[in-house]
């Protein structure tokens, strides 16, 4: 996989494709890389976690994957 600093750009267009299956998922406020190897995003009414692989291909999520992806959507 290419090592890749991703960015709010990058990030927003997963959140965009991930709201099309959770509407409730809040508007973007930052993000920070974690020691797991993953993005944690803080969002206005909670958090999500998006793997480096997921912004890598986001242009090519499936419909299964965006809803993986949702569920790791947490409320605060």
């Amino acid at each position: 996989m290419e090592i890749r600093d991703y960015g709010q750009a990058d990030i927003e267009v997963v959140l965009n494709k991930v709201r099309g299956i959770k509407k409730d998922i809040g508007t973007y406020q930052q993000h920070a890389f974690t020691d797991y190897g993953d993005y944690m995003v803080r969002l206005t009414n909670g958090s999500i976690r998006i793997y480096p692989e997921e912004l890598q291909f986001s242009k090519e999520l499936f419909h299964e994957r965006l809803k993986d992806i949702s569920f790791r959507f947490r409320n605060k």
